[in-house]
C-alpha cells in the first residue's frame, strides 16, 4: 500500500507533468479568468488523462509488445488519445452543453496534449507492473489537474497584486512556476 502512495506523490508532486516533465505547459498557462471553469477543464483533464493512459498501457502491454510492433505505439496513442477525447468531448456535449460551450476548442485539443502523450509513453516504458504503471496514470493525471486549477487561482490573486510593472503578467507568472517547480523538488525525499 505504501510502494502505491509513494508513487502517486512521485507522479504528481516529484515528477510532475508540467512543472518538472515539462509536458502540457501551455495548459498551464491557459488564460482562464474564472477558477469554475479551470476546475472544469482540470476534470476534464484528469480523466482523458487517466483513462488514455490505462488504454494505451494495456494496448501496448497486450497487443503491441506481444506482436513486436513497438515501433507503432506513437501513432497507436496519438490516435487512442484523440478517440477518448472525442468521446468525452460527445459526452460532456450531451450532459453540460453549457460547459461545452465556454470551454470551446481547448477541451477537443486534450487529445493531442503533450502531458497526455508523455505520461503514456513514459508509463508504457517504465519497469513497474501493471497495477503500479495505472497507480502512476492516476498520480499523474493528479499532479496535472492539481497545477492547472492552482495556477488559475494564483492568475486571480496576481490580477489584484501590488506587483512591480515589469513582473506583470507572464512574467510574474513563470517566476511563480520555477518556484513551484522548485518547491515540488523538495517532495524528493518523500519517496
Amino acid at each position: 500500500m505504501t510502494n502505491y502512495l509513494s508513487i502517486i506523490v512521485a507522479a504528481a508532486l516529484v515528477n510532475n507533468l508540467i512543472l518538472i516533465q515539462l509536458f502540457g505547459v501551455s495548459s498551464l498557462f491557459y488564460s482562464t479568468r474564472r477558477l469554475p471553469q479551470a476546475i472544469e477543464f482540470a476534470l476534464f483533464n484528469f480523466a482523458v488523462l487517466l483513462l488514455s493512459g490505462i488504454v494505451n498501457l494495456c494496448i501496448y502491454r497486450f497487443v503491441l509488445q506481444p506482436l513486436h510492433l513497438e515501433i507503432f505505439r506513437l501513432v497507436i496513442f496519438v490516435a487512442t488519445s484523440a478517440l477518448l477525447t472525442t468521446l468525452f468531448l460527445q459526452l460532456i456535449t450531451k450532459r453540460f452543453p453549457l460547459s461545452a460551450r465556454q470551454q470551446g476548442i481547448l477541451l477537443f485539443l486534450t487529445g493531442g496534449n503533450s502531458a497526455v502523450l508523455g505520461a503514456t509513453l513514459l508509463s508504457s516504458t517504465s519497469a513497474l507492473s501493471l497495477s503500479e504503471n495505472i497507480t502512476y496514470c492516476l498520480g499523474a493525471a493528479l499532479g496535472y489537474s492539481l497545477m492547472i486549477v492552482g495556477f488559475a487561482a494564483l492568475r486571480i490573486r496576481l490580477e489584484f497584486a501590488n506587483v512591480p510593472a515589469p513582473f506583470r503578467g507572464a512574467s510574474i507568472q513563470l517566476i511563480t512556476a520555477g518556484l513551484v517547480a522548485i518547491s515540488l523538488l523538495g517532495f524528493a525525499g518523500l519517496t
